[in-house]
Order: C-alpha cells, then structure tokens, then sequence
C-alpha cells in the first residue's frame, strides 16, 4: 500500500464519520471534522453559511424538531490530489436523506461534495456543499 492509498483509506473513514454525525447529529463530532471556517453550501436555505458555527446555528432548530433523520450515502469517490498538492483530498457521493416531523415523511436524494485539507497529519474539512438530485426536483 502506498501513501496515497492510506490517505485515500483515511479519508474514507472521515466520510463515514462525518455521516455518523450527521445521523446521530452529534455537534462534538462535527466539530471534529469541519474547519471552524469551513465554507458550506447546503440545500436549506440561505445556500451559503461562511463557517461551522453560522451553519450550524441555522440547522439545529430544524433538527431538533425531526423525530427522525437517516442520511446514507453511496457511489462515493475518493480522491487525494498527488499530482499538485497532496494535502488537498475530495469526496464526492450520492446520498438518501429521510427526515420525519410530526406524521410526515421529507425523502430526497442527492450530492454532495467535501473538500479536505490536512494540516499537521490531519485532514479538516474546509468545504462542503450538497444538493438534490435535479432528475427528483
């Protein structure tokens, strides 16, 4: 094994990580994964939060009135860019989403991209953004 595949390997258990707090909405992990400055583009609108803490402050009122939440994600591709920069690595995916509030069921799919950055041996996710699926709009 090479050192880009134990990177690409490490990245792939940061993407796991990173839905597994999503799922169980666990702020200290995420914390963990995201630069604080983290630029993220998501389908809830405004589309653009300029850092974890805005992102998250617009997210945890929706989540918190969820009875239930399940994100999976799949096809995804993992990449660490050798050829310019070996500190910078991306993850693209599919994903599932279904939410539940009250009696009724949010579903829909999508994709989402993350972009890392490793500083001192440990990558952070300086990026992010999501979107539905257009072929489901």
């Amino acid at each position: 094994m090479n050192a880009n595949d134990s990177e690409t390997g490490r990245l792939r258990e940061l993407h796991e990580a990173h839905v597994r707090a999503w799922n169980e909405f666990d702020l200290g992990a995420l914390g963990q994964i995201y630069d604080p400055d983290c630029c993220i583009f998501d389908i809830i609108p405004p589309p653009v939060f300029r850092n974890l803490r805005e992102f998250l402050e617009h997210v945890t009122p929706l989540f918190q009135s969820y009875s239930g939440f399940q994100l999976r994600t799949f096809d995804q591709v993992v990449r660490v860019d050798e050829r310019r920069d070996d500190r910078i690595g991306w993850i693209t995916a599919c994903y599932e989403l279904e939410a539940r509030r009250g009696e009724g069921v949010y579903r829909h799919t999508g994709r989402w991209t993350e972009i890392f950055e490793k500083r001192d041996n440990t990558w952070k996710l300086v990026h992010f953004h999501s979107s539905q699926d257009p072929a489901g709009l």
